[in-house]
């Protein structure tokens, strides 16, 4: 028509993409025969959005606010990818809280800047503002009462690898300044950097580490030749060269996008557990899903990184087939803090 209106940025526009249904009126962007949402993405952002919320409305218990403030709710989700665990329970967290007197802050971490792409814009369709037929939907609530009242959000993705928030929070004490103002299309997340992630303290955390473990053996400039598994890279370090890299279990995507999803190229289960442990704030929570195979791993990587798993929910793939994967909530270990594991849940059976 002559106009030079630019098009929205959720808009398909590069070989193979689609926009597809997620949860709700929730759309997400992905590629075809590429790393795309799973049901462990979704076991995943139940699990953690409902226990959060669950917890939140038993304990009727505010964040950090001040009085006369709102609380700020802060979450981050680990190695997000295309940010499907992050917008489903983000998308729980506002359709739950609505009426809440409080604010939430969500940020995912992805070091891919194909997925990061991905991420932001779907975004811009799920909290920007959509033109559609001469009507204007923001995607923020799926509720039928018209007495609800939208909770203000902050929802980022920042490029980087998560690996280093370890170090980066270090030297940060906790909190930080907050906003409450929503996405919107075309919105610059440069404001957000890796340094102000780890300035902060976060009361849910999500993870969805790779399932199959990678074998390195890797340079460093400062000492010889060393082999190290995924369980040992749970920091990135950049004297090291690998040299070369083995999968002991599956074999390697054929999508160059779906191997880091798949393969512990930027550390497992391990990486994931020490950077939830430095992130978390005091009474947090940690959810996070793994290989049943790995479960031993899950233990023994909580037990090293500090945290207590309070819950496994098990999921089989298939009746009559054995767990497939699991997913774990963990909060940090204190003195009066046991583990148990349901029994009801041995029964759960999730089917894709």
């Amino acid at each position: 028509n002559g106009s030079n209106q630019q098009l929205p940025q959720w808009l398909p526009s590069n070989p193979g993409e689609q926009l597809c249904n997620l949860v709700g009126r929730w759309r997400i962007l992905q590629r075809v025969a590429s790393h795309r949402w799973t049901t462990d993405d979704l076991v995943t952002a139940y699990v953690a959005a409902s226990t959060f919320v669950s917890s939140r409305r038993s304990n009727n218990s505010s964040t950090n606010n001040n009085e006369g403030e709102k609380a700020t709710i802060r979450y981050l989700d680990l190695g997000t990818g295309n940010a499907s665990v992050l917008q489903m329970a983000t998308w729980y967290l506002l359709s739950s809280l609505q009426n809440a007197d409080c604010q939430l802050e969500a940020v995912g971490v992805e070091a891919r800047s194909e997925a990061v792409g991905l991420a932001r814009r779907s975004l811009s369709f799920n909290l920007g503002a959509v033109e559609h037929k001469g009507r204007v939907y923001t995607g923020g609530l799926d509720s039928s009462s018209t007495d609800a009242v939208p909770m203000d959000n902050d929802v980022r993705i920042v490029q980087g690898d998560f690996r280093d928030l370890v170090s980066l929070s270090s030297t940060n004490s906790n909190g930080g300044s907050s906003s409450s103002s929503n996405v919107e299309e075309g919105k610059d997340d440069d404001s957000w950097t890796m340094e102000s992630v780890a300035s902060k303290r976060y009361d849910l955390i999500t993870g969805t580490p790779p399932y199959f473990r990678v074998d390195f053996t890797s340079s460093n400039q400062s000492a010889g030749n060393k082999k190290a598994t995924a369980e040992a890279s749970s920091s990135s370090n950049n004297d090291e060269v690998i040299t070369s890299a083995i999968i002991q279990q599956g074999g390697m995507p054929t999508s160059m996008q779906s191997a880091p999803a798949r393969c512990e190229f930027r550390g497992g289960i391990e990486a994931y557990c020490l950077t939830a442990s430095a992130m978390l704030s005091p009474r947090g929570q940690f959810v996070v899903c793994e290989n049943w195979l790995n479960n031993d791993r899950v233990w023994k990587g909580a037990e090293e990184a500090g945290l207590a798993i309070e819950y496994v929910l098990p999921v089989m793939g298939k009746v009559g087939r054995g767990n497939l994967f699991a997913v774990y909530v963990m909060k940090k270990k204190s003195k009066e803090h046991g583990s148990k594991i349901y029994d009801e849940v041995q029964e759960s059976k999730v089917r894709p």
